[in-house]
């Protein structure tokens, strides 16, 4: 079973990007939802402390469409939305049912992060409020008032932040970065814009480097060839976090070839 769809994918620079962002683009709320947003949102901050997870309430960016298009920019349209909608829209009885206009729909960055030796940087997630015992890649959700350049929504200075707040890695310590596209996530429903980051610092410095935050318990590094990735995908299909797993895939498709993502999407499905 594919938890995902890629409404769009390639390999885009910054400058590739149009970002069409109007905060007029909310979900459609009414006073009936809102009452429902409210209670819920209570139920979960009680869970939250009593489970120790974090779950705070902020601003964030929310996915109205992206499209690859054929000069080979990358076109996305943002609204505005919060964790909050996010939280309480993405449960069954809510979505069940609904288009995903209809929901919060917020928008997540993520990243292949690899390093000049050739390891790939992986997190089995503990003590968050999402994917939780999945692997996942580096990420994080892009926010609102913290992602922005100029006053537009800022996707590779979003994802450089939760690379530095999660591992320490530095914007000095990068070679490359670039966008591979964007994927939505069926089961918890969000888009995600998936990054590939290549560094010019091999695994053993990166271990040196110091977090910002403590979100990542433990880094788990994956020596990368054409058979390992294949292994490790198929070996966790299922406990790979349904954002993780298609930003795995494509960059197999970068780095070993169109034939390999083919082979290994047909074998997933």
């Amino acid at each position: 079973m594919i938890e995902f769809e890629i409404p769009a994918r390639g390999l885009y620079r910054p400058a590739q990007l149009v970002i069409d962002y109007d905060p007029r683009l909310q979900m459609p709320i009414t006073a009936e939802i809102q009452t429902w947003m409210n209670d819920l949102w209570e139920q979960r901050l009680v869970q939250a402390r009593r489970q120790g997870t974090p779950l705070f309430e902020t601003p964030l960016f929310r996915l109205i469409s992206a499209s690859a298009q054929a000069d080979g920019t990358l076109h996305i349209t943002m609204g505005d939305t919060s964790y909050k909608q996010y939280v309480t829209t993405r449960v069954a009885e809510f979505a069940a049912g609904k288009a995903r206009a209809e929901l919060g729909n917020p928008l997540a960055v993520c990243s292949v992060v690899e390093t000049s030796d050739d390891f790939i940087l992986l997190d089995k997630r503990q003590g968050v409020d999402v994917y939780v015992g999945r692997y996942h890649v580096i990420g994080g959700f892009f926010e609102r008032h913290l992602d922005e350049a100029a006053g537009l929504p800022d996707p590779f200075g979003a994802i450089r932040r939760e690379i530095r707040e999660e591992t320490g890695i530095q914007t000095d310590d990068i070679r490359e970065q670039y966008c591979l596209g964007v994927v939505y996530d069926l089961a918890m429903p969000h888009g995600e814009m998936c990054f590939l980051t290549r560094l010019h610092i091999p695994l053993a410095e990166v271990q040196g480097r110091v977090p910002e935050e403590n979100e990542i318990k433990q880094l788990i590094p994956l020596h990368v060839t054409p058979e390992s990735l294949k292994a490790f995908i198929l070996q966790h299909h299922g406990n790979i976090s349904a954002t993780g797993e298609p930003n795995l895939l494509m960059y197999g498709g970068w780095k070993f070839g169109e034939s390999w993502f083919a082979e290994m999407m047909a074998g997933l499905i």
